[in-house]
């Protein structure tokens, strides 16, 4: 077993192989869930965005129909 000592915070940890496997491993699955969340909520944007858009443009329309009728 190698001894692996880290330093935080004016603290040493002597950590194992095993445990900074499984240390890696978590931060990547934070990572891949901070993108994916990222990802979602850029996607939502767009979705968000599009139906603003279609709404604006049938807004668009009525406001110009209410104009031909009052001339």
């Amino acid at each position: 077993m190698n001894e692996i000592f880290v330093e935080e915070e004016n603290t040493v940890y002597e950590l194992d192989a095993e445990c900074l496997k499984r240390k890696e491993e978590q931060k990547r699955r934070e990572r891949e869930k901070k993108e994916q969340r990222e990802k979602q909520k850029k996607n939502g944007y767009k979705a968000q965005k599009a139906t603003c858009s279609k709404q604006n443009r049938s807004d668009l329309w009525m406001l110009c129909l209410l104009f031909m009728i009052l001339r």
